[in-house]
């Protein structure tokens, strides 16, 4: 069949859908600080109500959020009930940014391992706390060397005081 610019593209409309799906991966990795995590899973910061629901779009089936409330510019989003809408799990595992206890961290592995076959999304407000995490989850858990998984941490953030002491990063300067 042709029309009055020449022969139809067959092919038209599949190029079309993987330019929309191209844009929409660009949407997913362009959410706050977002990092992919080599062989585990990928983090971020907060993502929006949009952006969650790229989430599930993307087929994320456990959400993690280790911030005290979702929250974005001030304003807290109802994460919890848009995921439930959704169908994806969500996890919420308060850890405070100038206090992180090892049982926050114990409760973080617990989940990790016990939805290791899922596919996980996993943040807080900037992507720090969840880079420290994954960083002693990798080093403790996976027993990956410091070498091996510091710039991972580091593309993020430079952890400060608090976090270099619950790291135990002190001992390495």
């Amino acid at each position: 069949m042709t029309n009055k610019l020449g022969s139809a593209n067959p092919n038209r409309i599949p190029q079309r859908k993987k330019i929309y799906k191209d844009r929409e991966y660009l949407r997913l990795v362009g959410i706050y600080n977002y990092y992919k995590v080599p062989n585990l899973f990928e983090t971020s910061g907060q993502p929006n109500v949009q952006e969650l629901k790229l989430l599930s779009k993307f087929g994320y089936q456990v959400i993690i959020n280790l911030s005290i409330r979702p929250t974005i510019k001030g304003e807290i989003i109802a994460e919890e009930e848009i995921l439930k809408l959704l169908k994806v799990k969500y996890i919420h595992l308060p850890v405070d940014f100038n206090n992180p206890t090892q049982e926050d961290f114990e409760k973080f592995i617990l989940k990790i391992q016990r939805y290791k076959d899922k596919k996980i999304w996993v943040h807080c407000e900037a992507n720090m706390r969840v880079s420290a995490f994954v960083y002693k989850y990798r080093r403790d858990v996976l027993k990956l060397t410091h070498d091996e998984i510091i710039g991972d941490m580091k593309a993020i953030w430079k952890p400060n005081r608090i976090w270099n002491s619950f790291l135990n990063l002190n001992d390495l300067r």
